[in-house]
């Protein structure tokens, strides 16, 4: 028929190769890429990581993130994990739909600590892919809003004694990282803190763990 077009089925077995090859190189390239950056970004904790605890533990969770777990924490930490999310970079079509809603590579840290917080606070950035339910539940309990320092490009509400999550958010302005969460909570884990890891190299990781120190500090403070 005129105008139809007709694709030869040798021609049609060389594209579907040629996607086949594609797709596996991709997944082989975005792999690699990530257990590379993943390494990296826990080579660089190393420094830090001692000023929370003992001994620490590693493992891979797929090829998109790690989890590392201090044995022994110091006081007044009972429990401490710390996660390297990095964005889903094997997979196109999935990487390609996280990284346009705005998921990057980000290190979590989780704090369980044997003090209860006088107040509650979550500090977000409105854009990060891992904040958005932040952003509902804060809306949802109508917290205050909370004066955010200079330099730290989030949104925060919270409860209860307010001067001292200002004095927190101050501290968390303090690390190399952008913040792209914070969160307290009366809840265990009492904190959780989220960084973007971007250009995280350009400076130590031990400025980074010494602000949350600071931060844990004065979440065991009395008013």
């Amino acid at each position: 028929m005129t105008g139809s077009l007709i694709i030869a089925p040798e021609v049609g077995r060389g594209l579907f190769f040629l996607a086949v090859v594609i797709l596996v190189g991709w997944f082989a390239a975005g792999m690699f890429w990530n257990v590379r950056r993943g390494n990296a970004v826990a080579r660089w904790l190393q420094e830090g990581l001692p000023l929370l605890g003992g001994k620490t533990t590693l493992r891979w969770l797929g090829s998109s993130g790690l989890e590392m777990k201090i044995q022994s924490p110091h006081s007044p930490l009972l429990n401490v994990e710390v996660f390297i999310l990095l964005e889903p970079r094997d997979i196109p079509l999935l990487w390609g739909y996280f990284h346009a809603r705005g998921r990057r590579d980000v290190l979590i840290v989780r704090c369980q600590s044997s003090s209860i917080p006088q107040f509650q606070l979550e500090a977000f950035d409105p854009h990060a892919w891992s904040a958005r339910n932040s952003q509902q539940e804060a809306v949802r309990k109508q917290w205050s809003p909370v004066t955010v320092p200079q330099g730290l490009k989030v949104v925060a509400c919270g409860e209860g004694a307010l001067e001292s999550a200002q004095a927190v958010l101050a501290l968390a302005a303090e690390s190399q990282l952008p913040l792209v969460r914070l969160a307290v909570r009366r809840a265990a884990p009492q904190l959780e803190v989220q960084w973007e890891l971007l250009r995280f190299d350009d400076g130590s990781s031990r400025r980074l763990f010494e602000a949350l120190l600071q931060i844990n500090k004065q979440l065991s403070a009395r008013p």
